[in-house]
């Protein structure tokens, strides 16, 4: 009887430890997403720009956005691709003109709505862009899915990207293709969804008028083929030479390693599910710069390696990047204490970061040298400040080729101690059954 009491409370307290870090776990993830997918509160000021007219002479895109929450780099990719050339018009379309998240902390105000196309005002788009979203099978995107489904149907082509796979298998558009997705998430879509043929390895894969992505920056490639398609080599190349992204070539390979989750992964888990602590980075924002630098910075650093949290802000409320996106900002006057300063695309000092004299600055394209100006750098900037592990993780969930990065490196040193307290937690809250036994036994025993 001795020995089974002892088993049972060594059983519990085993059950009580690990249901410790799962809370843990639970509530820093539930944190992380409340950051990574915000609206700031000065949006109540921001109007919606008038609609631009349809321009009959230009490939029509567009870039769809989650009403709950959209991968930057996903939309915001195959926007700064498209819109660099003069052969697309190119708009960012949701349920309606309210402002949406972006993650690493940015939000867009849609520049027109699924029902501007239902009813006439634009005409149906040559290509429709689907990026990954927050809830891609939730009743709130019920029409995201079904516009998706109508332009297929009126033969507009489909372009999802990386876990865009996941709106898509919702759909009909999938159904009796070939197609790729974010490299995690192809086992479980071939578990699931066996309708289709899923194919790991391929930085895009065509089938028709259905073209899917690997993981978040392969977006960027597959656009410039895409322009290459429909424009011509010599645009798209132009395009390529300005975005920079490694190893993109007009007739180049699109064979990628075939990743798998490991233990290397951990400077993802723990930078999700322990948020507590991060430092705070001002992402500031320019007007009139490219919405690849902004993404990059922004999904890098709030939404990849998870060092910390990004707060857009500016000298106003909003501001209109190279192509013409909407991006709501906080101002810096109500930013509160910045830890950093991160200036995409800029090369030399602002008004901007004048107003933040006493905060350290960075400029991302400043320190890029001969590679890519809006990847390249904020991996070094990580593996600088976080450790190499971390950068190179960051890489491997955005897909992005690894560059060369520094020799000296920092440490996770944040989420390592916040590692050892949530487990140190969890022993002492499994040691709990077996101490309160034992202050029960003397009062027994003297019963």
């Amino acid at each position: 009887m001795t020995f089974l009491r002892r088993a049972l409370c060594a059983a519990l307290g085993v059950a009580l430890a690990a249901l410790t870090l799962v809370a843990i776990a639970c509530a820093g993830f539930v944190t992380t997403m409340a950051r990574d997918f915000s609206v700031p509160a000065s949006t109540q000021q921001v109007t919606p720009p008038a609609i631009t007219p349809a321009r009959p002479d230009r490939i029509q895109v567009a870039i769809l956005l989650g009403s709950g929450g959209t991968v930057a780099t996903d939309a915001m990719g195959p926007y700064g691709v498209f819109a660099a050339s003069d052969a697309f018009q190119v708009r960012t379309v949701s349920a309606s003109r309210e402002p949406v998240a972006l993650s690493g902390g940015l939000a867009t105000i849609p520049q027109a709505t699924y029902a501007d196309y239902a009813d006439g005002r634009l005409p149906t788009p040559d290509l429709v862009v689907v990026p990954a979203i927050s809830d891609p099978s939730g009743a709130g995107e019920a029409d995201l899915r079904s516009f998706i489904e109508r332009a297929h149907a009126d033969g507009s082509r489909v372009m999802g990207v990386c876990a865009g796979a996941r709106v898509l298998v919702e759909t009909s558009v999938l159904d009796g293709r070939t197609a790729t997705s974010f490299w995690s998430d192809l086992d479980g879509m071939r578990s699931a969804h066996p309708e289709t043929t899923w194919v790991s390895g391929k930085r895009w894969v065509d089938d028709g008028n259905v073209l899917t992505t690997a993981g978040v920056s392969s977006g960027i490639a597959a656009s410039l083929y895409v322009v290459q398609q429909l424009a011509g080599e010599d645009e798209a190349v132009r395009i390529a030479d300005a975005v920079r992204y490694p190893h993109w070539e007009p007739t180049g390979s699109i064979d990628i390693p075939v990743n798998t989750v490991s233990l290397a992964d951990y400077p993802y888990v723990l930078g999700a599910t322990l948020p507590w602590g991060q430092p705070q980075y001002g992402l500031g924002l320019l007007p009139g710069t490219n919405e690849i630098d902004i993404a990059a910075a922004a999904e890098l650093y709030g939404g990849a390696a998870f060092t910390a949290h990004v707060i857009p802000v500016a000298e106003s409320a909003e501001i209109t990047t190279e192509h013409g996106m909407t991006l709501l900002t906080t101002p810096v006057a109500e930013a509160g204490k910045l830890d950093r300063l991160i200036v995409p695309g800029a090369t030399t000092t602002s008004t901007l970061t004048d107003q933040l004299s006493d905060v350290p600055v960075f400029l991302p394209a400043a320190d890029a040298g001969d590679g890519n100006t809006s990847f390249d750098p904020i991996l070094a900037d990580i593996a600088r400040t976080d450790g190499r592990a971390t950068a190179m993780t960051a890489a491997k969930y955005i897909e992005y080729p690894l560059p060369a990065l520094p020799a000296e490196e920092g440490s996770p040193i944040r989420v390592t101690l916040l590692a050892i307290g949530a487990v140190l937690l969890a022993v002492l809250v499994g040691l709990a059954p077996a101490g309160i036994r034992r202050l029960r036994r003397p009062s027994q025993n003297a019963a």
